[in-house]
C-alpha cells in the first residue's frame, strides 16, 4: 500500500484503527490480529518513505537476527 503524501497515510490509519473490526474484510472474512498489523505497518512504512525516515524500519530485520 502507497499513498501520495503523509496526510493521505495518516487518514488512512485513523479511519482504519476507528473502523469496528466486524466491518472490515480480507479476503472475505473479519481481520485477524495480523491482519491488522500488516495494514497499519504498511500504512507506517509509507508514511515513513514520504517522510525520508526509511531507516526506521529498514534495520528491523538487523536487530532480530
Amino acid at each position: 500500500m502507497e499513498f501520495d503524501s503523509v496526510r493521505e497515510a495518516m487518514e488512512f490509519l485513523i479511519s482504519y484503527n476507528e473502523s469496528p473490526r466486524e466491518n472490515m474484510k480480507v479476503d472475505g472474512h473479519e481481520p485477524s490480529f495480523e491482519d491488522l498489523q500488516e495494514a497499519n505497518r504498511e500504512a507506517l512504512y509509507s508514511a515513513c518513505d514520504l517522510l525520508g525516515m526509511s531507516d526506521l524500519y529498514l534495520h528491523l530485520g538487523e536487530q532480530t537476527a
